[in-house]
């Protein structure tokens, strides 16, 4: 079975700035949301990928989790 390689992108978290980089893996679709702790200060933050402008290129953004 061929699996797409993961692709990275580094981005701040919402609640105390630090940047970490996110893996998003392919095979999880074109759109993915899901919940993931920041390494730094351990507050839930809420993971988003969408399909970028550029073929093959993710658009990945934070929000604030609960």
């Amino acid at each position: 079975m061929k699996r797409k390689a993961r692709r990275s992108t580094v981005v701040a978290c919402p609640f105390c700035g630090e940047e970490d980089e996110l893996f998003v893996d392919p095979g999880g679709g074109e759109h993915q949301s899901y919940t993931e702790d920041c390494a730094v200060c351990c507050r839930p933050r809420v993971v988003h990928v969408e399909p970028g402008e550029a073929p093959g290129e993710p658009l990945v953004w934070l929000e604030r989790g609960e």
